[in-house]
């Protein structure tokens, strides 16, 4: 199983990847988010016996409880492109261009656009995937419509899926959630579930830890929060 460890681990090595051809400007913030990473991958390793010993000492869920706080299944986004390919396997056709639309090839990204001529940053139109450095596996997934983002699918560093969900976006470079966003531990777990309103919390969001014990869930009304329920079935305003 992959564990949050192994996750960091492989975020080290996709910013060492980085590194090489990062402008020497950049060099110092990445060397930085490199030891930052270290450091939280040893705090982790140092913690773990104690995690272990926590999740020990937890009160079972009574079987009502187990049940509401099941995750349902996450957004159905219109994926095409299979999790695990890799960048040196896509084409043009697998990016299905609707006619006017170019397919834009870069070392670890390709993308689909409106050209708008010299000067002019071409216009986001279908499918555009990224891609790890280190790895040369999925980063995301996304779909754009006149430039406005409408579904992504983000991986974690070590393949598996980060999130998903649907955004409703009004103006480029707005990313406002939409509908059920779910988030996944790199083990697979899911670890969060939102609801959202053009990128305001309203309805039921649900945490759980790694292992997919709950947290808590807070229920939101236009983005504020009226109650939060507890493992143990304790309610609590707000």
């Amino acid at each position: 199983m992959v564990t949050q460890r192994d996750e960091l681990e492989a975020s080290v090595r996709e910013l060492e990847a980085s590194l090489h051809s990062a402008p020497p400007e950049m060099r110092p913030l990445l060397e930085q988010q490199i030891r930052a990473l270290r450091e939280a991958g040893a705090m982790l390793e140092r913690v773990e016996p104690q995690i272990d010993q926590n999740r020990a000492a937890r009160a079972p869920l009574s079987p009502e409880l187990a049940a509401w706080f099941q995750p349902v299944p996450p957004a159905v986004v219109p994926t095409w492109i299979p999790d695990d390919t890799p960048r040196a396997a896509v084409t043009e056709e697998w990016m299905r261009p609707a006619p006017g639309v170019r397919v834009y090839f870069d070392e670890d990204s390709v993308g689909c656009a409106i050209p708008r001529g010299p000067g002019s940053v071409p216009i986001r139109e279908g499918l555009g995937l990224t891609f790890h450095r280190s790895t040369g596996r999925l980063e995301s997934q996304r779909f754009y419509q006149q430039g406005l983002l409408c579904w992504s699918v983000d991986y974690h560093a070590t393949g598996g899926r980060a999130l998903v969900g649907f955004y409703a976006a009004t103006e480029r470079l707005s990313y406002p959630e939409h509908g059920l966003i779910t988030r996944f531990s790199p083990s697979g777990t899911v670890v969060s579930q939102q609801y959202y309103d053009r990128g305001v919390l309203h309805g039921w969001a649900k945490h759980w830890e790694e292992d997919g014990y709950p947290i808590a869930a807070t229920l939101y009304e236009g983005g504020r929060a009226v109650e939060t329920v507890l493992p143990d079935g304790s309610r609590r305003p707000g």
